[in-house]
């Protein structure tokens, strides 16, 4: 089943009112396109959790996920920043509770989240099965998440390898970031397993909803339901 698509006018909200400190980097590795993954991410989390009252936001950043939520979806609802670095949680662009913790170890209960979200972060970890494990484990109802990937396909890896080592930071530097930032980024992507390793993984903890692969199959979008009988 496909993901459900933002309106023009939801991501023109987003688009006006987007602060300053929105992270740049994932704008330059998704080809412009992260904000409307987020919006969408966001649109096809609520068709299967229409309400949701507690979420969680993995590895969150400065919080560029909740923050189209917030946009997205008026209700009344909680939500939850968690990361590694304490630096991205002080520098949030959402008030909201924060909470100092690595992805691979989540210090919730079982069952706490309606939703678990988290966008342009997954591929940093170092055991994919584990973090998966984690967010399952802490959701009652959806875990959804876009990361970088790998594509299957050798051409689309070695063109997509081109473009990140030495491309991407020449493009970031033209837009006044520094171009030794986004050189990580490469380095990451050279040690990914290929997204046929992902989705099995994904399959084995999450009913999957929704499976998509985007930008030459740099990234997977994905939306579900957690096995528990797995955990």
């Amino acid at each position: 089943m496909n993901s459900v698509k933002a309106t023009d006018a939801e991501l023109r909200e987003i688009y006006n009112n987007i602060p300053p400190a929105y992270d740049r980097a994932n704008r330059f590795i998704s080809f412009n396109q992260d904000v409307k993954w987020r919006a969408d991410l966001v649109k096809t989390i609520l068709k299967y959790c229409t309400k949701p009252k507690i979420i969680l936001d993995v590895a969150s950043g400065k919080g560029e996920l909740s923050y189209v939520f917030k946009k997205v979806f008026k209700g009344n609802y909680e939500v939850i920043l968690t990361d590694y670095a304490e630096n991205m949680l002080k520098m949030a662009i959402v008030d909201d509770d924060k909470v100092l913790a690595s992805f691979d170890a989540l210090p919730f209960r079982d069952n706490a989240f309606d939703v678990v979200m988290s966008s342009f972060a997954l591929h940093a970890s170092d055991n994919i099965e584990i973090v998966i494990k984690e967010i399952t484990r802490v959701s009652r109802k959806i875990v959804s998440f876009i990361a970088m990937g790998k594509p299957d396909n050798p051409i689309k890896r070695i063109y997509l390898s081109l473009y990140l080592r030495f491309l991407m930071p020449y493009i970031a530097a033209l837009a006044g970031a520094k171009a030794r930032d986004f050189k990580y980024i490469y380095y990451i992507y050279r040690r990914l397993n290929a997204n046929s390793y992902f989705r099995s993984v994904f399959h084995k903890y999450i009913d999957v909803k929704v499976y998509e692969e985007k930008a030459l199959n740099l990234f997977y979008f994905v939306v579900g339901y957690p096995k528990k009988r797995n955990l």
